[in-house]
Order: C-alpha cells, then structure tokens, then sequence
C-alpha cells in the first residue's frame, strides 16, 4: 500500500490535518479486513464466531426443531395471557405492557444451543424460529410501552447469527452451508422483517459474505447478492413481479420466499435502507471475491449512488490514487442539485462516522494535503468560510492565510488584496442566502434569525480590518446585530 506524503504545509500551531485520521481509520479498516478495505466485513466477525463453538466433547445435541416451536409457542401465549392494563388516576387512558422475561430467555436459550451446534443446516433453521418469533411478538405489542427488550434482543439475536454464519462458512461442506445461508437468507427476506427491521435485515443478508473467500461455497453468496439486488435494486415494490421462467436446479437449495408473489408495500425510509447496504454488500462481496469485473459493472451501473462513490473515493485513497479520488469526489459534487445537501448525506451516511465533518469536501481537503497541494487546499479551504454557519470553520480564515502566505509565496500586500475579494464573493452569497433561504425568525417574533451570518466571513473582514465590507455586512444582514462583533481600528470608518 502507496501510504500518502507527509503533510507539511500548516503551521505548527495548527489543529492536526484532517488527513492523519481518516488515514488512520482506513489502515485500520484494511488490517480488519485482511488488506481489503471493505465496509461490511472484518477478521472481528470471525474471531467473535470461534467464541461461540464448543468443544466436541461438549457440545450439547440441538433441540429438535418442532421442540422449539413447543416451547416458544407456549411462552407466547403466556406472555399474552400476562397482559398488565395500566389506567391513569388523572383520566380515562390507558396503556398496556407485558412482562416478556420468559419469553427471551426461552429465545435465548433456543438461540444459545444452536449457535455452539455443529449441525449447521439444522441450528439455523432454529436461529430463523427465533428471529420470527422475535420479531412477531415485536409486531403484535406494536403499542406496549414495554416492547424495549424484545427490540434489544432482536438486534443482539441478529448480530450473533451473523458471527456464526462465519463458522458455518469456515466448517460446513458446500451443500449444508448452502442450505444454512438460504435458510437465514429466508429469515432476512420476510417481508415484515424487510419492511419493520431493514437495518437487521441487510445485516442477516451481509452473512453472505462470509462465504465469498471460499471457492467451493462463493456460488452461494452470489445468489444471495443477486436476489438481493434485484428484489430492492430491480423490483417494482407496488406491482407484481411476472413469473421467474427459470427452474431452480437443486430444489433444497431453493429460496422459497422469491420476489414473484411480492407485493406488499415497502416504506421509502426501509426502502432507502436496503437499497443502501445492498449496494455495500454487493460491493463487498466483489472485493472478497477479487472480482474487479463484477466490481466495476457495480459501479458503473449504479454510479449515481453515493454510497458506492464514497467506498470507491476510500479505496483510491487507501490505494494512493489521491488525485484520481479529489477528481471523483469534485466531479460528485459537480454533478449534485445541492452541493451541501449532499456533502450533508455523506457526512451522516455511516460509511466513515465523525471523519467527514464536511462530507464530500473532507475527502478534496484530504487528497489535496496528500498530494502537498496548495492551489487544491485553497480552494477547499475557500468554500469552508464562504459555506460557513457556524463558529467551527472560523479557524479556515488562518489556514487559507497561513497557506498562501507561507507556501503559495504572497506577501503580506498581496493576501491582503486577496482577502478584499474573497470579502466581496461572500458578499454575494449572504445576499443569496438572504434571498434564497426561507425566512428565519425568533421565537414569537419577527426578528432575522443570524443564520444568516457568516462568522468566517466577519473573521476575515476584522482580521483584515475590511472597512467597506463590514459596511456592506452590516447593511446586508442587520446592522444593529452585526456592529458590536467588528472592533476594526485605524482602517475602519466604523467603531464598535
């Protein structure tokens, strides 16, 4: 791996660059995924599987399927027959709650013995008992003010069938890890669980991936990949899919919950979800799998998808290729309606939490101070204050100086001439702020609300005592609100 140069452009007294951990993170990123830089994946899943497997002279036999169904069948019916009817001392209304213990220990109970179980095809038809059962019992105490543990265990249960779905990976011949990873497929595809718990959903389905590194069981990940793309990528959700013409060769293999008869209603919010992590999925499964064709069909195919842009634009950078990911990144926002709507969605995407506090733009900040830049970073660092909203960006007024003055080689006359137009474009975007932005106003009142202050624009101008801008500003926005923040001495006509 081509690790990026040194930055050595900002002073010394500056913040650490943007670069180090997102760098950091990626490396870390890569180690995880065995010099892949994948999303979805990671050695951890792996390691957290072994815990669960027993030795062979101590596993327990698996319960009997039909035992299970007994057993959680009858704390259901329990639990319902518990019902408890809360009724307020101040009026008519009332809540219900149920005391679900019982029920999740049996649920765990179930769940615990399948996942120390060898017999993989087996334990995971439990494993799918447990998450319907789970998730029914969540649907039918739809308004039980005290359904919190049964969604805690619903998220525990679907991390751990997807540890264990890496033994079975690892340990089961090819036909019986078939067979398992189309009976959690099943589980994953259950239209309540796809509509009501997407999130578990497409983590049941990423148990593909534990497959993809094995050649004798890869086919088994592509076919769930496939049904997973064309069920959330291809499918029309509110019209009935035509018949599937194509027979299914080995019949226990055959994932009975297709696409044909599906024509239930999927929410947009669960839509976008599936959507998002079929595509990461898919993603993952081709760089497992050392398919750069498959990979790059993805891409193309779906090239307005930030999602796979973003890992595209992670793995240029983790791979070196800093200018071809500034370009990718550039050529996104350029294409976008919203430039900061979109650098919105990718810094609250999940890909790389809390290291895109700029979206789009952290990755051109740092390519560009990989690559040692400066007419790159400048024009970064120019968008942060002409964007700016916040307090947070202020401190970009002295890199930009520091920047241009120390590498880009102005001098102190020459940056000061910058800085007044630079002051008179942010002139321009408070103007269309103004007259674009839906007004803003103080509770109760009429007052203009100061987001539509600048506070690096109004760094820049008593930094560079701007008298006629700060005029300007003052004028703009409310001159009132504005004046007590400049202190501009000898240069400015106007005093605080």
């Amino acid at each position: 791996m081509m690790t990026p140069p040194t930055l050595t452009m900002v002073s010394s007294h500056s913040p650490a660059p943007c670069w180090i951990p997102s760098q950091q993170h990626l490396d870390a990123r890569a180690e995880q995924g065995k010099g892949h830089l994948l999303f979805l994946w990671s050695t951890q899943l792996r390691e957290a599987a072994k815990t669960f497997c027993a030795q062979p002279d101590e596993e327990r036999p698996l319960i009997p399927l039909i035992d299970a169904q007994t057993m959680l069948s009858d704390t259901i019916r329990r639990c319902h027959e518990r019902f408890i009817i809360h009724i307020s001392k101040h009026s008519d209304a009332y809540s219900k709650s149920c005391d679900y213990t019982e029920f999740i220990k049996t649920v765990q109970a179930i769940a615990g013995n399948a996942l120390q179980s060898s017999d993989y095809a087996s334990a995971c038809g439990n494993l799918r008992l447990c998450i319907h059962e789970v998730h029914a019992l969540l649907l039918s105490s739809e308004n039980d003010d005290g359904s919190e543990p049964l969604l805690t265990i619903m998220d525990d249960l679907a991390m751990r069938v997807r540890c264990y779905m890496e033994n079975v990976a690892e340990f089961a011949d090819s036909p019986t890890a078939g067979k398992a990873l189309n009976t959690i497929a099943q589980a994953a595809n259950d239209k309540d669980m796809r509509q009501y718990e997407p999130l578990n959903s497409m983590l049941l389905i990423s148990s593909a991936l534990a497959f993809a590194q094995y050649d004798d069981k890869r086919m088994w990940a592509y076919d769930v990949i496939d049904n997973a793309i064309t069920r959330n990528l291809e499918y029309s959700f509110n019209e009935e899919s035509e018949e599937s013409d194509e027979d299914d060769e080995d019949e226990d293999n055959e994932d009975t919950s297709e696409v044909d008869d599906e024509t239930d209603f999927i929410s947009d919010e669960s839509l976008h979800v599936l959507q998002l992590f079929t595509l990461m999925n898919a993603y993952d499964l081709y760089v497992l799998s050392d398919d750069d064709a498959g990979r790059e069909q993805l891409l193309s195919e779906y090239s307005e998808s930030m999602a796979l842009t973003l890992m595209n634009a992670a793995n240029m950078i983790h791979e070196g290729h800093l200018r071809s990911a500034y370009m990718l990144a550039q050529g996104f926002l350029l294409s976008s309606r919203d430039m900061e709507d979109v650098d919105i969605d990718a810094r609250h995407n999940g890909l790389l939490p809390d290291l895109l506090p700029h979206g789009w733009h952290t990755i051109m900040e740092c390519c560009a101070e990989g690559l040692n830049d400066v007419g790159l970073l400048a024009n970064v660092y120019r968008y942060y204050i002409l964007s700016c909203n916040d307090r947070s960006d202020t401190h970009y007024v002295s890199k930009l100086r520091n920047l241009l003055r120390i590498y880009g080689g102005l001098s102190a006359d020459e940056w000061h001439d910058v800085a007044d137009g630079l002051a008179r474009d942010y002139a321009r975007n408070i103007i269309d702020r103004i007259k674009y932005q839906p007004e803003m106003t103080t509770k109760g009142g009429t007052q203009r609300h100061s987001g539509w202050r600048n506070p690096a624009y109004e760094k820049l101008i008593v930094d560079e005592r701007l008298s006629d801008a700060a005029l300007t500003y003052c004028v703009m926005v409310d001159y009132l609100l504005a004046i007590p923040f400049f202190g501009l001495g000898e240069r400015s006509s106007i005093s605080a």
